[in-house]
């Protein structure tokens, strides 16, 4: 879960509360994960990085989309 994209799907499963309302140990070990990742890249300084690479990997997968037409 360290990818950004990663950090920020998990952040909104946990805000919008994707799951049926009860908040199980699983649940909450994903939201412990999610801050944990947040804490280490924010630690690391590494955010500008990251989002640099992952824009040039959403490119090329969305690229790849169009060319095989998945």
């Amino acid at each position: 879960m360290g990818s950004i994209a990663g950090i920020i799907s998990g952040v909104l499963v946990s805000i919008t509360g994707a799951t049926d309302g009860d908040l199980s140990v699983g649940d909450a070990l994903h939201i412990g994960q999610v801050i944990y990742a947040v804490e280490q890249k924010q630690s690391a300084g590494t955010w500008g990085a990251s989002a640099h690479e992952e824009s040039y990997q959403i490119v090329k997968d969305t690229l790849r989309r169009i060319e095989y037409g998945q």
